[in-house]
């Protein structure tokens, strides 16, 4: 008797480990894929759209004036981890209300991609807006001592624009890959419509 009880527990046990290993092979991506996105914090975005990206950007980043004429942007719903495959982090405004021979002014901020004091999330883009303001606005690129962002404005007005309006965002590797997301011109009576504006 004890020996058939035996029997029947090796059988379930090997039944059991076969079972498994069955398992376990049959979708060999699904343990090696990492998700998009834990607790709301996007640390991989190879497999998003571009809209998706934009839905994200348009959704949690955020734009806050410092001390010393500064401003901040932060992407806060992104993690640092981005930074292993994206090192360079673009973003483009339009001056809203202005144009020059048909077309609008753009301001490009290009920032590293680097870790804030919280390791697991992007550190937040300064811009020196005090000093920028203390030149004279032309078609050129800005770098000030103290800052790692490099500004480059084109179809520069005779006055610098007050109101800058976001126009897209680039995630950029060193190979040459990207993922973007544009945000198109809205009229402020269109449905949810909110725009990601620096105020200078």
């Amino acid at each position: 008797m004890n020996g058939k009880i035996k029997s029947i527990a090796l059988f379930a046990l090997c039944l059991c480990f076969g079972l498994s290993i069955f398992f376990s092979n049959l979708n060999p991506n699904l343990t090696q894929r990492d998700p998009a996105a834990v607790n709301g914090k996007y640390f991989q975005i190879s497999s998003l759209s571009s809209e998706e990206i934009k839905n994200q950007i348009n959704e949690k980043m955020k734009v806050f004036p410092t001390f010393q004429g500064k401003k901040s942007i932060q992407l806060g719903g992104f993690s640092s981890a981005l930074c292993k495959n994206f090192p360079e982090i673009e973003i483009e405004f339009f001056a809203d209300g202005v144009a020059i021979a048909g077309e609008s002014p753009t301001l490009k901020v290009t920032s590293p991609c680097e870790n804030a004091q919280d390791p697991s999330e992007i550190a937040s883009i300064l811009l020196p807006i005090e000093k920028l303001l203390a030149e004279k606005p032309r078609n050129a690129e800005y770098k000030f001592d103290g800052f790692n962002t490099k500004i480059e404005i084109k179809n520069a007005a005779d006055e610098w624009p007050k109101t800058w309006i976001l126009k897209s965002v680039h995630f950029k590797s060193h190979d040459g890959k990207r993922k973007s997301a544009f945000f198109k011109k809205l009229k402020s009576d269109e449905i949810n419509f909110r725009p990601i504006v620096i105020e200078f």
